[in-house]
């Protein structure tokens, strides 16, 4: 799948490179033609060789597209040096005076007068297309055939689906007897043979994967009359690692490192003498004496305090259980048929006769499984062709059993390979994440940009079509518990995460401190990497992975695991997405210095940095050299103080995100030449004249939520050039600062300054919700 997503991604990027002759790429267009050409042969026949390898398990075929991808992949570093060359000439020419542009538009216009650098770069595309020629005679040897195309399927986006509001929850089927079970045991109303404990009772609910046991648990957390039973309710999700420590600090909600004793004392302030009911949710601890420290923590309530937890193993609940464990049922054929039907006749599929029946044999099939009935029923509501419907009933992937749920990859595999290209490499680029993270939608969409996951189209922004995508992940049941407060965020389900990593084998990496260094090497593109106070991450194992992608870091330490990663950054040529800190993710932020970063800027490739937290006063000079880079986070930098001279080279910036910099002085001059600016959180004007002026932000596209601050520095002759922001139709919320320490004109009053600064602003209010003003004098 890999595969296919960088071909239709390289294809896509080469065909405008060819045709644009200020493109370095247009000195070899001959070459690149055929490497083209190459690509899209091998491009038919990916279909069937994906086939091959998922149903027929075939080794050389799998064999074969592992060589391929690794080909691809140079074939895009390739791609990224000559992008990467064009982009520092293209920022020669706007920083050339007058004198010089002649010269530098010259340069542009015959780029490869320098005939080493010319070699240098046609000797790596013969090389590619060698090794691409050998893969390509290869295919033929394992009879690969090419398929059909159908445009249809491949389309992206389709109006109705980009205007459609996703259910914030779905109707459950089949549980009201089970829940009223839970909720009597729980509210002390069943019989005597159920033995609710004097003090702390324990009662785990079991089921196998994609059983519905979140959702279930939900639906008994939200209920009225355990709202009205209960003191308080407290929500946990545990998932692979039970860390005592991690459980508490999500019950007392902090943060903050403490030690145990600590946090057994809030804790016990927080619950003592209340009946509460707590729910642990995806329990995978098998460690009894871990379970035996945290019960007797806890076990400071009233009676009928209660503990509900979720579990796949049945060895774990007999460990925590007080009273016996439940075991969630399958739904019954009905229910699973009521559950399908909801989706699959959702989007305009004609529910007749035909449909009904077939949909009914396909519930069945579905063995009890809610999952399994939701993500089908998804899929089918996009095909209104019976035939369709026919292949899901008749695939052979239904010889399964009901009791193994490893069993049901193959099924959703069904869902995943009906997908187009683009949302399949969108969604198993979230292998990524480690299980049960929350996913904030705008991260995720800027990281598959930073990929190039996100197809282009000339009519629409990036981050649009990356939202679209998004939605169509929640509506076919990939993506779940979509939920909007500040941000909007999902989850990704255990088993599509195990799904998406399936589909990802060696290409996603999680290094942690239980992690050997035996085994890894250049196939390893995204690597996740989990640091904790009390063990050392080997951090080492890192320069094995010459071929990195992504780096991300979670966890926490005294941030010599970070200082670690940076000092090795020249190991990573290829490097897309550093991500040292995201919503306090990784908390050794604090302990870094400008020199750390020191080395960021030989990563010419990337495109996604991710700061924020830091404690640095300025960003070193040498960030302005990434001119691949898309999104820069600083949020919370609490002690930066200013940005590089040279921000304005920074052209392909489209985010640059400086929420909570409190101490920024300025903004360095040149601002209004980053022409795709989407997203500027903060602007601070300043005093000089080589700072940015408010005119600068007339030139550029700037929505959602901006900060004015120290408008009363704006000068005359900005106020001259205009400062209108009445074509910024995309703001959302404003926040205007009009505090400064400036110095008026004796003739002019600090509030007809202001007045007359308000007036040129000519704020737009097409998408505005939000104004705030403060300093304004009246």
């Amino acid at each position: 799948m890999i595969n296919a997503a960088l071909i239709s991604g390289l294809l896509s990027n080469l065909a405008p490179l060819i045709k644009d002759e200020f493109s370095l790429f247009w000195n070899f267009k001959e070459d690149v033609l055929k490497l083209s050409s190459t690509l899209s042969s091998i491009n038919a026949v990916l279909e069937d060789a994906e086939r091959k390898t998922v149903r027929e398990k075939d080794k050389q075929t799998e064999d074969w597209l592992r060589k391929l991808g690794n080909v691809l992949y140079e074939v895009r570093d390739i791609m990224d040096d000559c992008t990467f060359k064009d982009l520092r000439l293209q920022v020669k020419r706007l920083n050339a005076s007058s004198s010089t542009r002649i010269q530098v538009t010259n340069s542009i216009t015959h780029p490869f007068s320098n005939i080493w650098m010319r070699r240098e770069i046609g000797q790596k595309i013969k090389e590619v297309q060698k090794k691409l020629d050998q893969i390509s005679s290869e295919r033929q040897k394992l009879h690969l055939r090419e398929s059909i195309h159908d445009s249809k399927i491949d389309k992206f986006t389709s109006s109705w689906r980009e205007t459609m509001s996703l259910p914030s929850s779905t109707k459950v089927y089949g549980r009201d007897k089970e829940k009223k079970q839970i909720i009597d045991i729980l509210l002390n109303k069943t019989s005597s043979s159920i033995n609710v404990a004097k003090g702390l009772s324990v009662l785990p609910l079991v089921g196998i994967g994609g059983l519905g046991k979140t959702t279930f648990s939900q639906m008994v957390f939200n209920d009225e009359e355990i709202a009205n039973h209960f003191d308080t309710k407290i929500w946990v999700c545990v998932s692979d690692e039970f860390d005592i420590k991690l459980v508490i600090k999500a019950i007392i909600e902090d943060k903050a490192e403490a030690c145990l004793e600590d946090l057994q004392k809030k804790v016990r302030d927080k619950l003592k003498g209340k009946k509460y009911l707590i729910i642990l949710d995806d329990v995978w601890n098998e460690n009894v004496e871990a379970w035996d420290q945290l019960r007797s923590i806890l076990d400071c309530g009233s009676s009928g305090a209660f503990v509900l937890t979720t579990t796949r193993k049945r060895n774990v609940a007999r460990i925590m259980e007080t009273i016996q464990h439940f075991e969630l049922s399958l739904l019954s054929n009905d229910d699973c048929w009521l559950l399908f039907e909801q989706r699959a006749f959702m989007c305009g599929t004609p529910k007749s006769s035909n449909f009904v029946d077939i949909g009914k044999e396909i519930a069945r099939k579905c063995k009890g499984v809610p999952l399994v009935a939701k993500t089908l029923g998804s899929q089918l509501g996009f095909k209104s062709d019976i035939h369709e419907w026919c292949k899901i009933r008749d695939s052979e992937i239904w010889e399964i059993s009901q009791n193994e749920e490893s069993d049901l990859l193959p099924i959703l595999r069904l869902s995943y390979y009906d997908l187009p290209y683009h949302l399949r490499r969108c969604f198993v680029f979230c292998a990524i994440f480690p299980k049960d993270t929350d996913i904030k939608k705008e991260r995720l969409i800027k990281l598959w940009i930073a990929h190039d996951l996100v197809p282009t189209n000339k009519n629409q922004e990036l981050e649009d079509i990356g939202n679209t995508i998004w939605k169509e992940l929640c509506w076919r049941s990939f993506f779940q518990d979509e939920k909007t407060n500040y941000y909007t965020r999902c989850k990704i389900h255990d088993l599509m995460h195990d799904l998406a990593k399936s589909v990802m084998k060696k290409e996603c990496y999680r290094l942690d401190a239980s992690s050997s260094s035996d085994g890894l090497g250049h196939e390893i593109r995204h690597v996740t990497i989990m640091f904790h106070w009390s063990a050392k991450t080997p951090v080492y194992s890192l320069k094995k992975m010459r071929g990195l992608q992504s780096i991300m870091l979670y966890g926490r330490d005294n941030g010599e695991g970070a200082m670690e990663i940076l000092s090795v950054l020249k190991k990573f040529p290829s490097l897309r997405v550093l991500e040292v800190s995201n919503d306090m993710k990784y908390l050794g932020m604090s302990y870094l210095q400008c020199q750390d970063l020191r080395l960021v800027g030989c990563l010419k490739h990337l495109r996604y940095l991710d700061i924020s937290y830091s404690r640095i006063i300025a960003l070193p000079n040498s960030i302005c050299n990434l001119l691949n880079l898309q999104t820069l986070q600083l949020n919370s930098c609490c002690q930066l103080e200013r940005l590089p001279r040279n921000t304005k080279n920074l052209i392909s910036l489209r985010h640059l995100y400086l929420e909570g910099c409190s101490r920024l002085i300025y903004m360095p001059g040149g601002m209004g030449q980053l022409k795709l600016l989407k997203t500027l959180s903060l602007f601070v004007i300043g005093e000089k004249k080589s700072d940015c002026q408010l005119d600068e932000l007339k030139k550029l596209d700037i929505g959602g939520s901006l900060k004015i601050k120290r408008l009363g520095r704006v000068s005359d002759a900005s106020i001259a050039r205009g400062i209108s922001m009445a074509k910024m139709s995309s703001i959302n919320k404003l926040d205007l600062e009009w505090t400064s320490n400036n110095e008026v004109d004796d003739n002019e009053t600090n509030s007809t300054r202001d007045e007359k600064i308000g007036e040129a602003l000519e704020v737009s209010t097409t998408m505005l919700q939000e104004l705030q003003m403060s300093g304004y004098k009246v």
